[in-house]
């Protein structure tokens, strides 16, 4: 992957997602970064996010990690085909699984950092590997399998 300044979410046009859309005023704001190997992400959460007193909740725990992946197998898909992030037509990706292993509680008043890089590529899917940290202690990890959609986007949402 090649580094970008701003965050891939942010190159992607109109996107409407609850997790990382720039213009979601309820959503994540998860915002990814393209390093020269992996994407990072570095996210906080709000109060509201908690899950058990003190604790991050799994779900939003999961939904942070699903954005993150998405958008790195997006980011990498236009890197493979050599065109500028977020050029037309579009290449979009949706969730074929998600698999976790929470490994330890994430605080809720710690910034959560993600890294994760493609561990495969094939034509249509794309599996990403993903490490979530807080504190500098690895608490999650996670694999994501992208499926490249076919269909134009937008056409009929």
């Amino acid at each position: 992957m090649s580094n970008t300044a701003s965050a891939i979410q942010d190159q992607l046009g109109d996107n409407p997602c609850w997790g990382c859309g720039p213009n979601t005023t309820a959503g994540l704001h998860v915002k990814s970064y393209i390093g020269r190997d992996q994407s990072v992400c570095t996210w906080q959460a709000a109060p509201h996010h908690v899950g058990w007193p003190g604790v991050l909740s799994g779900g939003i725990l999961a939904a942070v990690i699903d954005c993150h992946c998405v958008c790195t197998a997006i980011a990498d898909a236009y890197q493979v085909d050599g065109r500028p992030l977020g050029s037309q037509p579009a290449i979009g990706y949706a969730t074929g699984s998600l698999s976790i292993s929470y490994l330890q509680p994430v605080p809720i008043a710690a910034a959560v950092e993600l890294s994760a890089h493609i561990a495969d590529r094939a034509a249509r899917k794309t599996v990403v590997a993903c490490t979530v940290s807080a504190h500098g202690r690895l608490c999650a990890r996670a694999e994501v399998i992208a499926i490249r959609l076919t269909e134009r986007l937008g056409a009929n949402a």
